[in-house]
């Protein structure tokens, strides 16, 4: 059997190719891979998870606000409290608003500007009554209110600061020109401690809802103001978040970032794997097919050609046999031994016939 005639160009570009469509084909096939159906899964991939890192970010800095303005509350909270006049000792009133939580430590104090008169001088020392009520005591817009059960009360001592005559009077001869110009005023500032670290319990009737001043003193005193201030001394996560507010939002922010990632990521996984199990199989199947018929045909060629050592030993049956047929077609045929004779011809034409048919396939 004759070999087929290839080219130079046949054989090392393969039948049907040439130099540039082989190199053409070289060229784009990293290309290709870049337009493929896995390729655009994977770009997918890419922009669903850049979007998700950026919208989580923004997530978690509003939610960190939100804990932040919900967990830390009010650090300071002041009242002006306007006295009253009259039968009895100055008293006054003031509302608060729920700005208080439960369960943190606040300081009361009481701040009170004082003229230096000579009855306040005098007076000596007073006492400062403070009560604060819950909102079942109502304002305490009378006296009668401190017989209510207060959610708590504090009396603490005070007293203008004592100077002798000669230091007043140098002090007030330095001080002549701001007291002129109306800089500053012959009066001093108080201010007394009057609760520390006082807590309140849970429940909104447990929360203070109005305070009561009350000065109380042998004497006429007089007051240009009195106010009433708390302060959040806070502790633990609440003084760390409120100290240091960029180092607690970057680490805050992060896990919760890392936190949400992490479900994300875990959520995409498994709807990942659901839509690829429900994929039917003859999608596979299709793409073996495509695949098979995408193939040269040259290669296909090569595999169903047979080789040349089966081509010898076809031709040497096929010989054998043709010189058995001319022995029997020679063969004298007898009248005696005609059954004989008959008797060998089948048997040699069915051995022969055999061997025809057998033949191909060895």
């Amino acid at each position: 059997m004759a070999e087929p005639d290839y080219t130079d160009d046949e054989t090392e570009f393969g039948e049907g190719s040439s130099p540039q469509t082989s190199v053409l084909d070289a060229f784009l096939t990293p290309f290709h891979a870049l337009f493929s159906k896995t390729a655009f899964r994977i770009y997918l991939n890419i922009l669903l998870f850049i979007g998700t890192t950026f919208i989580l970010v923004g997530v978690s800095g509003v939610a960190y606000a939100i804990f932040y303005f919900r967990f830390i509350p009010t650090i300071g909270i002041d009242r002006e409290v306007h006295l009253q006049f009259g039968d009895g000792h100055p008293w006054g009133t003031a509302s608060l608003d729920p700005k208080f939580v439960h369960s943190q430590p606040y300081d009361v104090a009481v701040t009170l500007e004082l003229p230096r008169t000579p009855s306040n001088l005098d007076a000596g020392n007073f006492m400062i009554d403070l009560t604060l009520l819950s909102p079942q005591s109502g304002t305490g817009l009378a006296a009668v209110s401190n017989t209510l059960s207060p959610i708590s009360h504090a009396r603490r001592p005070a007293i203008l600061t004592y100077s002798s005559p000669l230091v007043d009077l140098a002090r007030r001869v330095v001080r002549l020109p701001f007291y002129v110009v109306g800089w500053r005023h012959e009066a001093e500032t108080l201010e007394v401690q009057m609760l520390e670290k006082v807590e309140f319990a849970r429940g909104s009737r447990n929360l203070p809802q109005s305070l009561r001043l009350e000065i109380q003193s042998d004497g006429k005193m007089q007051f240009y103001s009195a106010r009433v201030e708390f302060r959040a001394r806070f502790t633990g996560l609440r003084w760390l978040m409120y100290r240091w507010k960029i180092t607690s939002f970057v680490i805050f922010s992060s896990m919760f970032w890392t936190i949400s990632m992490a479900s994300a990521s875990l959520t995409w996984f498994i709807l990942n794997s659901i839509l690829q199990s429900s994929t039917p199989k003859e999608e596979a199947k299709e793409e073996d097919k495509k695949q098979v018929k995408d193939e040269p045909e040259h290669e296909i060629k090569e595999e169903i050609e047979p080789d040349e050592g089966s081509f010898s030993t076809g031709a040497v049956k096929v010989k054998e046999e043709e010189e058995s047929s001319r022995l029997l077609q020679s063969y004298p045929a007898e009248a005696g031994d005609s059954g004989m004779g008959s008797g060998l011809e089948s048997a040699e034409a069915q051995g022969i016939q055999k061997r025809r048919i057998h033949s191909p396939e060895e």
